[in-house]
């Protein structure tokens, strides 16, 4: 990973003093392109200041570059799940299919941390995550991958398996993160996509990219662990009452059996 240009691109300012001289270079250069008696020397310096500004501006990501970076390490997240928990499409719960969530890591505990709305106004910072979520008949699994675009020391999978009989629903929390621009202070929204265990703790937590799907996401997943929980519950006071009435027919069978052998032998 590009993790020098990364942390360029977060902390290096919009435009550098060699880019804006640049720049100016560029103008002249075309001022003079329009004049006739100047326009060889006009274009000569409009080939010299851009490439100043390339040169000076190259030393650092742009948004694209960071998107492509992310795309190239979350893009096989359902592959290895399916090898790891060893389940394919053919045991997805038809009513839930796998939802994939990623977004840019507002939770980050590990220094620094870097912030930056980019030019293209998405709210960026320095560690993301992407994760993939799988749902059978009994189980929901988590298969993600959380990493730094500036340490290349962070990087890590996470995983889990969880009983929709271990879970209680899916939400989704507005926070604002204050960041500093200058003598001002910003406030930017960002969205926490959490799964509840029934005991409270969480099965899953991760700041996401906030959008339609994501609203739905959390309601189809919430839906789904109470349909669950109600099948499986009738599933299981089934088998319960299977088993009971299994136990009564081999008692009664016993008692048949005792009474046959007690009158065999009165006789």
């Amino acid at each position: 990973m590009e993790t020098k240009r990364n942390i360029k691109y977060f902390t290096a300012p919009p435009v550098s003093i060699p880019a804006l001289i640049g720049w100016v270079i560029v103008v002249i250069g075309v001022i003079c392109m329009t004049m006739r008696w100047m326009r060889i020397a006009g274009i000569i310096m409009a080939i010299v200041g851009f490439a100043v500004v390339v040169f000076t501006s190259g030393g650092k990501s742009t948004d694209t570059d960071l998107e492509f970076q992310i795309s190239e390490r979350i893009k096989n997240l359902q592959e290895r799940s399916e090898k790891k928990f060893e389940v394919y499409e053919k045991n997805f719960l038809k009513m839930l299919k796998p939802v994939n969530l990623r977004g840019y890591d507002f939770l980050a505990k590990e220094e620094p941390f870097y912030f930056k709305k980019g030019a293209d106004g998405v709210n960026r910072t320095n560690y993301f995550a992407g994760c993939n979520l799988i749902f059978t008949s009994e189980k929901m699994f988590v298969f993600g991958r959380r990493f730094s675009l500036t340490d290349e020391t962070i990087d890590a999978d996470f995983t889990g398996s969880y009983f929709f009989t271990e879970l209680d629903k899916a939400e989704l929390e507005e926070r604002v993160y204050e960041a500093k621009k200058g003598d001002r202070t910003i406030e930017v929204k960002y969205y926490i996509f959490r799964i509840l265990k029934a005991d409270g703790t969480n099965a899953l937590e991760m700041t996401v990219d906030y959008g339609a799907d994501i609203d739905k996401y959390a309601d189809m997943i919430s839906r789904a662990i109470v349909t669950r929980q109600k099948e499986l519950a009738k599933r299981a006071e089934e088998a319960a009452q299977r088993r009971a009435e299994f136990r009564a027919r081999v008692e009664a069978e016993k008692a048949a059996d005792a009474a046959a052998a007690a009158a065999e032998a009165g006789n």
